[in-house]
């Protein structure tokens, strides 16, 4: 399949303290260096499942921007619809994990991808609509989503990254004509963001009421959900030995889109998607490499 990816690459900085914080001073950690971002990390993981991927996204003129630009094209990343920005910095994404690699606390410095606008999707659409597949994140801003649903010709999944981001894809069904697309990936966090409820199927089933055909929605330990207007199941998580939990919501989504890619049902692709994220979960990197 020609998939195309659209949406931020960063670098990750992920630290995991090696003793007590709390006593000031300098406390030993473990850190790494990572080439990261929710559509870069998809965009990794579905070139190595086979696909031809092209990322759409935006670098800056920095050193970083020079790591994730050579990494995407040793990948074999399409990077023709990219765009790099002169004198702007690459977006860091710092992450503080425990000793089981979940995330405690983050924090990020993310200006550049305000450049990801109405503007930038716009002059691209030839391209975006010569894929068979389209995924997007919710760093672009709610216009440019919000043309992407009304304009994207190819079945539209997003991933909605996280709460407060989530809530660019409410205003943007607002502003569509079309109001609604083919596929969301959520947590339940990022649902209670877009719906105001706490059930995880009562959340789903919500989404769909409100144009999205597929939810996918993410319980982490607990598993996953897929729910569309004809059905909703459960499915557990797969038993996994974490290292690092960041990479693995991108890992589950990229076995969904895989999964429909090739035919595979609704239901069928999240079995899929498990099992992609369990293989990130115990991998130090956002991204597990496939062989």
């Amino acid at each position: 399949m020609r998939i195309t990816v659209i949406g931020e690459s960063n670098i990750d900085v992920s630290v995991m303290p090696q003793g007590d914080t709390r006593q000031g001073g300098c406390t030993p950690a473990h850190i790494s260096f990572h080439h990261g971002g929710v559509a870069r990390n998809i965009a990794h993981n579905l070139k190595q499942l086979g696909h031809e991927v092209r990322l759409m996204t935006v670098f800056g003129s920095d050193a970083f921007a020079e790591r994730l630009i050579s990494d995407c094209k040793s990948i074999g990343l399409d990077l023709s619809l990219s765009m790099v920005f002169e004198q702007e910095k690459s977006p860091v994404f710092l992450s503080f994990n425990d000793a089981s690699g979940n995330m405690q606390s983050a924090l990020s410095d993310i200006k550049l991808n305000d450049r990801m606008d109405l503007d930038w999707v716009k002059g691209q659409m030839d391209g975006i609509n010569g894929s068979d597949i389209v995924m997007a994140d919710t760093l672009l801003s709610v216009d440019a989503i919000a043309w992407l649903i009304d304009h994207c010709t190819s079945p539209l999944y997003i991933d909605a990254v996280s709460p407060k981001r989530a809530l660019r894809i409410a205003e943007a069904l607002q502003k569509s004509e079309k109001k609604g697309f083919f596929a969301l990936k959520c947590n339940l966090a990022e649902a209670q963001s877009l719906t105001g409820l706490n059930e995880p199927f009562e959340a789903s089933k919500s989404l769909n009421d409100n144009g999205i055909k597929a939810i996918y929605l993410t319980l982490g330990e607990k598993g996953a959900i897929f729910s569309s207007a004809s059905e909703s199941q459960h499915f557990p998580a797969l038993p996994a030995q974490t290292v690092n939990a960041t990479g693995s919501g991108d890992a589950f989504f990229a076995g969904v889109i895989h999964g429909n890619a090739i035919g595979l049902s609704g239901k069928e692709t999240v079995a899929f998607g498990l099992e992609m994220a369990k293989t990130a979960l115990e991998v130090e990197g956002p991204v597990a490499q496939r062989h």
